[in-house]
């Protein structure tokens, strides 16, 4: 059973955040007059840094999470602040992530010197990184 309960609490809490926009987004394709202008619409919708928008709610219910854990005598309160520490920091860098992003989206030039997809990739580096610690963090203090 509690297996069910994690595989629940896992759907609702990385995979619907992260998959549903998504999914919505390759909708528009459906019709057929928006299907010349939806080329690319998934691509374009992430590629400047909008998948660490998912990152700022996950970073901020593992830390709800882990700051209920703190009163768990089972549980060092080190490890839960180092947790903690972890997905504030995460939390900063997403933001910061998103900045760059929207900053990228109105320059014609990448605004960072690794390249023009950075901000892509490291959008998605964060928001991996985010949703396993969370996982990893409610499989572990709850």
């Amino acid at each position: 059973m509690r297996a069910l309960e994690q595989f629940g609490w896992f759907v609702f809490n990385i995979a619907i955040p992260l998959l549903a926009p998504l999914a919505l987004l390759s909708l528009v394709k459906l019709p057929a007059f928006l299907r010349e202008q939806s080329r690319g619409v998934v691509r374009r919708a992430v590629e400047h840094g909008q998948m660490s928008w998912a990152a700022l709610p996950m970073n901020a219910s593992a830390c709800y999470l882990l700051g209920g854990s703190l009163t768990n005598p089972a549980i060092a309160p080190q490890l839960v602040l180092a947790a903690i520490t972890v997905h504030v920091s995460l939390l900063v860098l997403a933001s910061i992530v998103i900045v760059l992003g929207a900053l990228q989206s109105c320059s014609d030039q990448p605004l960072l010197s690794w390249g023009t997809n950075s901000i892509f990739h490291t959008s998605w580096v964060v928001t991996a990184t985010t949703a396993a610690a969370h996982f990893t963090g409610y499989l572990y203090f709850t």
